[in-house]
């Protein structure tokens, strides 16, 4: 079995943390980084973007000044995503490593099993989308938020999602990262997308709320990073077969990291 490492670096800022995933990438493409899982938050609160999307038409700029929230892009695809009351996973690995599969859908599948099995352990009842729903944005509006749909393999509960995710597969190696909503706060996208009209915004905002839901309205009650931290841990474990050691990025994947970070505050 190989051996995989998790990481819990804890809640930095959306270029680091974006960075750091792209760091890890590049890590295990290049034989240097062992297969990671990790964990994190945002700090501060965040808006990250799809690497395709075109941000000066998805979102409010001043807005998000306005109210001290980052932009970011992603390494991988997808569409805008409020990262604040959440735990961020993230998953580098060759392709195919063991659990890992041989496609997408195959890792997507081993990753959930992983997550569903944290999620038990924290007392929450999730099941797999079995069926994607992707709904489109009008030419005069953005595109609807990542969460308004559920892709085949991402998670709900009572049929509303809970996580989700993004892939990129690169030079034999996967990354594969999502958002685990903690609380309701991801509601507030709504509030920095650039939109026709306030009719539409609030659109936005009933879809998110009734398309959505988050550890805390699942459990009825307010749940930590670091007791969902180690429920994801234990989760993977179980899930995996396999024990996860703790570690910490070495000197090339910090030094990769401060590096690719530079370049990330500087977009767009």
């Amino acid at each position: 079995m190989v051996s995989w490492r998790f990481l819990d670096t804890g809640h930095r800022d959306g270029a680091w943390n974006m960075a750091v995933d792209e760091a890890l990438l590049l890590g295990v493409a290049a034989g240097s980084s062992p297969p990671t899982i990790r964990v994190f938050g945002w700090e501060p609160p965040t808006v990250s973007t799809g690497r395709s999307q075109d941000v000066a038409a998805e979102l409010d700029l001043d807005a998000c000044a306005g109210a001290g929230v980052g932009v970011v892009r992603r390494p991988t695809g997808g569409r805008a995503v409020f990262h604040a009351g959440e735990l961020t996973y993230a998953v580098a690995a060759p392709a195919g490593a063991p659990p890992l599969g041989s496609s997408i859908m195959e890792d997507y599948r081993a990753i959930a099993e992983g997550l569903i099995e944290g999620l038990s352990i924290l007392g929450v009842t999730a099941d797999l989308a079995t069926v994607a729903t992707d709904p489109r944005g009008g030419e005069d509006g953005p595109s609807p938020p990542c969460f308004v749909s559920a892709g085949r393999y991402e998670i709900v509960v009572a049929g509303r999602k809970l996580v989700g995710s993004a892939q990129r597969r690169s030079s034999g190696a996967v990354l594969q990262h999502g958002s685990l909503l903690t609380d309701d706060t991801h509601l507030g996208l709504a509030d920095l997308l650039r939109v026709r009209d306030e009719s539409q915004r609030e659109t936005i905002r009933r879809s998110l709320r009734a398309k959505t839901t988050d550890l805390a309205s699942a459990l009825g009650h307010p749940v930590e990073f670091d007791v969902v931290a180690r429920a994801m841990r234990l989760g993977f474990e179980r899930a995996w077969k396999l024990n996860l050691a703790h570690g910490t990025l070495d000197g090339a994947e910090s030094e990769a990291a401060e590096r690719l970070a530079t370049e990330y505050r500087t977009w767009p």
